[in-house]
């Protein structure tokens, strides 16, 4: 991620530039800054939503009557693949592209968003329920406005919050270790221990969506700081667009499973 700390404004050089013109300057680029950065969140964020309802649609067209059956199985499998291998060539064309050569539009970040919405289609086709990824887009998208805000009122520097989100995903990781390796052993049918099994799954997904939470709100202020530099080329708009965009999808990814995991359990 971009470290903003490593930047400095660029305000005081010149004895004989009036300050608070600079101060003026410097505030309208910071203001572009920004609204370029969520100007392109937003693009991706709507162009996968888009596609992933409509891809959604499609593979329930393509199997009307998916019921576990092995073509169905199979299809679920490939497209899960192909959105992971997608997504990673994606991030690596960007990198490359955006940050390296400084070239490449946002179309270059549609291709990532692209196999995202894929991931997504292909999640709620197999649960056989959009309304559960729709729903999902919706808290999602609440909590994002809600962590961006923080993130754009917050005015000193964050280090107590990366020490609550590293504390929360240290708790979460322990949670995901028991589970899998110790709950599996001692579980033997006993219905009260699988209840226990869920119950810990449940609130390891709940820590990890709030450190999610604390990620965006970190990422917006270091965006925020960022956009107090001059010499701020599109490059890095778009990149930083991109910081909040994957923020946004692990949030989301979070949300899903915690819907999932309450149907489940009121089931």
């Amino acid at each position: 991620m971009l470290d903003p700390n490593t930047y400095s404004p660029n305000d005081g050089n010149n004895p004989s530039t009036d300050s608070s013109a600079v101060s003026k300057g410097t505030s309208q680029s910071s203001r572009t800054f920004l609204a370029k950065v969520f100007l392109y969140f937003g693009i991706q964020l709507l162009f996968t939503a888009l596609l992933t309802f409509g891809l959604a649609y499609l593979f329930d067209y393509i199997f009307p009557f998916f019921d576990g059956s092995s073509s169905g199985t199979i299809f679920y499998i490939v497209m899960l693949i192909v959105s992971s291998i997608g997504m990673i060539v994606s991030l690596i064309v960007i990198n490359k592209k955006v940050l390296v050569n400084k070239k490449g539009g946002i179309v270059s970040l549609l291709f990532y968003s692209f196999f995202n919405a894929l991931l997504f289609a292909t999640l709620s086709f197999y649960i056989g329920d959009k309304n559960i990824i729709a729903m999902a887009f919706l808290i999602t998208s609440v909590t994002f406005i809600i962590m961006c805000l923080f993130g754009l009122m917050i005015k000193k520097a964050y280090g107590w919050l990366i020490g609550v989100a590293l504390g929360l995903l240290f708790g979460a990781g322990i949670i995901y270790l028991i589970n899998t390796f110790l709950i599996p052993f001692i579980l033997f049918g006993n219905s009260d221990l699988i209840e226990t099994y869920l119950s810990m799954y449940y609130i390891a997904e709940w820590c990890v969506l709030i450190y999610a939470s604390i990620i965006t709100i970190i990422d917006v202020f270091r965006i925020k700081k960022l956009s107090q530099n001059e010499n701020l080329d599109n490059s890095l708009a778009l990149y930083s667009s991109l910081m909040l965009y994957q923020d946004f999808i692990m949030i989301l990814i979070r949300i899903v499973y915690i819907l999932l995991a309450s149907k489940s359990r009121n089931n």
